[in-house]
């Protein structure tokens, strides 16, 4: 059997936090623009939180883990 690379699997779960931060900061923007659903008693000012904290997952989050998984540190 062959083993597993940890890089890779490391490298699938930076694009995978990517793309779910790329599709929560399109969700957000869609839902404060009244163009995707969105729950009848909450503000849609805290869509546009939803976009941003989206944002930030996709754009600060991969840079973070890269860096703390990186082995030229150690």
């Amino acid at each position: 059997m062959s083993e597993r690379d940890p890089a890779a699997a490391k490298w699938a779960t930076i694009q995978v936090l990517r793309l779910t931060g790329v599709a929560l900061a399109v969700f957000g923007m869609l839902a404060a623009s009244g163009r995707a659903p969105w729950p009848d008693g909450l503000a849609r000012e805290y869509a546009w939180i939803l976009a941003v904290i989206g944002m930030a997952d996709a754009l600060v989050m991969p840079v973070l883990l890269a860096r703390m998984w990186s082995s030229r540190d150690k």
